[in-house]
């Protein structure tokens, strides 16, 4: 494979796909997987097993832990942290607690923002920075706040890539069908 690391950065994996890029100070865990042509930041950590997909961009300093899916054409913007365990302590066995939690294609994450794990952010939505996100996102949706919510979808906002565009995703957010996780599921996601 052919992708270039800084010398300062760690790499535990051979799983980094061909145009890719890790820089300085970078932790790259074993059994993590990296696809093409993405950019790794400064001081990035990428947790054991974590799944990046293609042409996706991570900001310095991002932290994302163990049990992290991310799909093709995602940005991760500066300081972002996603998390694994819902009930954090210092004690005791965790991985009952732990929790799994997907980034679906093109979705783009603002700066300083915190993903609580057992979410999925659905396809081409938007965080805005400094957003602590607790539950899931519609696609094309743009949410804000702490906790996150639901403020509007791309198309209604000028200059975004989707911006007079017909959506396919018009359809009633109901919260009421959800899987056996109690998450919301089907064509919102």
């Amino acid at each position: 494979m052919k992708y270039y690391s800084h010398p300062t950065a760690i790499i535990e994996t051979e799983n980094i796909g061909d145009g890719s890029k890790v820089w300085a100070f970078s932790h790259i865990c074993e059994e993590a997987s990296i696809g093409k042509d993405c950019m790794i930041g400064e001081g990035v950590h990428i947790g054991r097993g974590v799944s990046i997909g293609n042409n996706c961009k991570i900001q310095n300093h991002a932290l994302i832990y163990e049990g992290v899916t991310i799909e093709d054409d995602v940005f991760i913007g500066p300081n972002v942290v996603t998390t694994n365990d819902m009930y954090p302590r210092a004690f005791g066995k965790w991985s009952h607690r732990f929790a799994k939690t997907v980034i679906k294609k093109g979705a783009g994450i603002g700066a300083n923002s915190t993903i609580v794990c057992g979410v999925i952010l659905g396809e081409y939505c938007m965080v805005a920075a400094g957003s602590v996100v607790t539950s899931n996102l519609m696609k094309h949706s743009l949410a804000k706040g702490n906790p996150a919510r639901h403020v509007r979808f791309m198309k209604d906002i000028d200059g975004s890539p989707f911006a007079g565009a017909y959506r396919d995703y018009d359809v009633d957010y109901r919260p009421d069908q959800k899987d056996d996780l109690g998450k919301i599921t089907g064509d919102l996601l």
